[in-house]
């Protein structure tokens, strides 16, 4: 059956991009912010830090287990039945958080708002859906998409933390998850689509001739490069894929410092309100958006490795310079090498996957990568959190991530682009005119 041609007068991939933003804009809400909830919910209850963190833990344990069926069903039947089932997953989730009185109830909600929730909404979703609609200007579209994350933890940190001084918050968890459905349920409903060829489309908004009513052909062919698809199976069998997972592993434990345990550094341990605490953390989120921006033209230019060992570098030395140097030094060094420089973490991830392995099958490895990662992503937060209940510091756990993320750094040098081999019945190329 031939494939229905749409023709708009625009690139529908510019709203596929604006939508999987919005994606990333909520996971930003929900995710970046919780770790202003952390003091409030402790002076109500009195759990302590690592209590709190066992919820994120939660969380990652979840999104560890359902990330596989998630890459599949993205595969199978495109973004926007998942992301329909994570925006009313996330919004009815965190209504539901305003009623917990147990820290079981406080650790199972917020894994099912993370995990099930924002995750399918944003996290796994928008950078595949992205990568289906974007080759040539993969890099910057990957980094729109992803500064969504940083902007929305930006716009909603300094936000959230007013809304809990004002009404509290059990009312700021629900006034969040009803302007979540109030805003995305109807916008990925109307709008999202799987991939061009569905609308008759090229990725990029590239076009169609007809020679000599030849077969059609892609009109400036030489700007249009992508790289045939591996299947999962064929992945698993390359040697780059299982270096790429280490290197994932030792860079995720840098994660929680630069988002989740910043705020209690420079609060329980500099003795910062929580206010200009939050503000280190919207200044950080910025400075990542401004470096999300630098990266996509960087990576559509130049190796995509090089700025893999560039980027894990920077995020180190951040999070050392925490420790290090002294106050306000260490909050300008850390905004500078974390936040702009090494803050895009989540950008690039999926953007090398998409560009060593192809698009077609992206979803089912993008969702097979993340139980690997269950190391550093369950660990490093619990690991950060019983250090500092134990010590009063978080000085050496700092040192040690950021040692671990500047091994990572290094094992990135021999995560060279895996080599195509024709020989192989498992891996399509792909065929741009279908």
């Amino acid at each position: 059956m031939k494939k229905m041609r749409f023709n708009p007068p625009f690139f529908y991939g510019w709203i596929i991009l604006g939508i999987c933003f919005l994606a990333e804009f909520s996971l930003g809400m929900g995710s970046v912010t919780i770790g202003l909830f952390f003091k409030p919910i402790s002076d109500t209850f009195g759990w302590s830090l690592t209590e709190l963190t066992g919820a994120v833990t939660a969380q990652g344990l979840l999104a560890l287990a359902i990330s596989p069926l998630v890459g599949i069903l993205l595969d199978r039947f495109g973004p926007r039945p998942v992301m329909l089932f994570g925006a009313l997953t996330a919004g009815f989730g965190f209504i539901l958080l305003m009623q917990i009185e147990h820290i079981w109830q406080f650790w199972v909600l917020y894994a099912v708002v993370g995990a099930m929730g924002l995750g399918e909404l944003g996290g796994i979703t928008a950078p595949v859906a992205v990568a289906k609609w974007f080759i040539r200007m993969r890099g910057r579209a990957m980094a729109v998409t992803t500064s969504g994350v940083t902007i929305g933890g930006a716009v909603f940190s300094p936000l959230v933390g007013f809304l809990i001084a004002s009404v509290g918050w059990r009312n700021t968890w629900g006034i969040m998850g009803i302007g979540l459905l109030i805003v995305m349920v109807p916008i990925v409903g109307l709008f999202m689509r799987r991939q061009p060829e569905d609308l008759g489309l090229l990725p990029d908004g590239d076009s169609r001739v007809v020679e000599n009513g030849s077969q059609e052909a892609i009109k400036n062919t030489n700007s249009f490069s992508e790289v045939p698809s591996w299947t999962l199976k064929s992945a698993f069998r390359n040697r780059t894929f299982w270096i790429l997972i280490l290197v994932l592993n030792l860079a995720h434990f840098t994660g929680p410092v630069s988002t989740l345990h910043v705020v209690p550094f420079f609060t329980l341990q500099k003795g910062l309100s929580a206010q200009f605490a939050g503000q280190i953390l919207a200044l950080r989120l910025m400075a990542s958006t401004l470096g999300r921006i630098m990266w996509g033209f960087l990576v559509d230019r130049i190796s995509t490795q090089l700025c893999l060992i560039l980027l894990l570098a920077a995020r180190s030395m951040g999070i050392i310079f925490l420790v290090i140097a002294p106050y306000p030094f260490n909050a300008v060094l850390f905004l500078v090498s974390t936040g702009f420089f090494g803050g895009p973490l989540s950008f690039l991830q999926p953007m090398i996957l998409s560009n060593y392995y192809g698009r077609r099958y992206i979803g089912s490895i993008q969702g097979a990568v993340r139980p690997f990662l269950a190391v550093s992503q369950l660990a490093g937060p619990l690991f950060i959190a019983v250090l500092f209940d134990s010590t009063g510091s978080f000085d050496f756990a700092f040192v040690l991530a950021g040692g671990l993320g500047l091994l990572a750094a290094f094992g990135a040098i021999f995560a060279t682009p895996p080599k195509w081999k024709l020989s192989s019945e498992e891996n399509e190329i792909p065929n741009l005119n279908d």
